[in-house]
């Protein structure tokens, strides 16, 4: 498995196609922060031998005039022989998507999340529920969650939170309890 912030897909795909070649056992890849659109084709971002999930930024964060902020957005390449589908209980996740991949071992759920550090309360609590309802179905096959939580105040060894008690990193981790999401 490979994962990356890429903080813009497209500009550096070639790149990505380059570290594949080079590194034939990568059957899934993850990338966070695509910064992708629907300017953008998906044959412009193809990967050959690679079925490809693509969760562009829908949505607006801050103030402005425009329909939908730049940047953010997830995509999650799995190599064509593996039987995969997107998760369709994470589908109102923002920046993020999951997918299911049947294996011979047993389903395994792929999830690859981005928290923009901009997303306000109600998006930090829809995130939350697709976290919660992706953990929920692990009873039925394994779960892995990786991408970037923005949560610079936690120590994931520890589960300790550093920083003001008012911090809105704080708020976020004790009053949805991500902290305890990622301990079970």
């Amino acid at each position: 498995m490979f994962y990356t912030n890429a903080n813009g897909l497209f500009n550096k795909i070639d790149e990505l196609k380059l570290i594949l070649e080079m590194n034939h056992g990568i059957s899934i890849v993850c990338i966070n922060e695509t910064h992708l659109d629907s300017d953008i084709l998906d044959a412009e971002i193809f990967l050959n031998g690679y079925v490809m999930f693509r969760k562009d930024r829908d949505f607006k964060l801050d103030k402005s005039n425009c329909t939908i902020s730049k940047g953010g957005g997830s995509v999650i390449y799995i190599r064509s022989d593996l039987d995969a589908s997107l998760c369709k209980s994470f589908g109102k996740a923002p920046d993020s998507l999951a997918v299911n991949i049947n294996t011979s071992g047993g389903d395994v759920c792929i999830a690859c999340v981005y928290r923009s550090p901009s997303l306000n309360m109600t998006q930090n609590k829809i995130l939350l529920s697709c976290l919660e309802s992706v953990c929920d179905e692990a009873n039925e096959f394994e779960t892995i969650l990786l991408g970037d939580f923005n949560l610079t105040q936690v120590s994931w060894e520890t589960g300790q939170i550093s920083g003001s008690i008012n911090s809105k990193d704080q708020n976020i981790i004790t009053q949805q309890m991500f902290i305890d999401l990622f301990n079970d």
